[in-house]
């Protein structure tokens, strides 16, 4: 038997609380995603939906070099160190890269739960 959504819902609620920091990768990292990290990591706040989605808004990072392509973000319990929670490559209609001044925003994250 699957897990049903008010069990996802609590889970993806203790991750979203546990997730107080993303970081932005240029090109896809390795599997502790502490690779190819572009700027400095930013405090976040998201929310989960009733349906288990958490959803990270307005993401924006400044500081980045000038025009440094955007592979994506990870996810970290602490602006230093900590612990990495994973990551997700950007959206399609999310601009490839930062802009001449160094600045990005990712304007949603989102983390969707799959029941088995």
């Amino acid at each position: 038997m699957a897990l049903n959504n008010a069990a996802l819902v609590t889970g993806f609620t203790a991750i979203k609380n546990e997730v107080t920091h993303l970081q932005l990768h240029s090109a896809a990292p390795d599997a502790g995603y502490t690779t190819n990290q572009i700027g400095s990591r930013v405090a976040v706040t998201g929310a989960v939906s009733a349906a288990g989605v958490i959803t990270w808004a307005s993401v924006a990072f400044t500081g980045l070099p000038a025009n440094s392509p955007v592979w994506g973000v990870s996810y970290w319990t602490a602006s230093t160190g900590g612990n990495n929670r994973g990551g997700s490559a950007r959206t399609s209609g999310s601009d490839a890269a930062a802009n001449a001044a160094g600045a990005y925003t990712m304007s949603q994250v989102t983390e969707t739960p799959t029941a088995a």
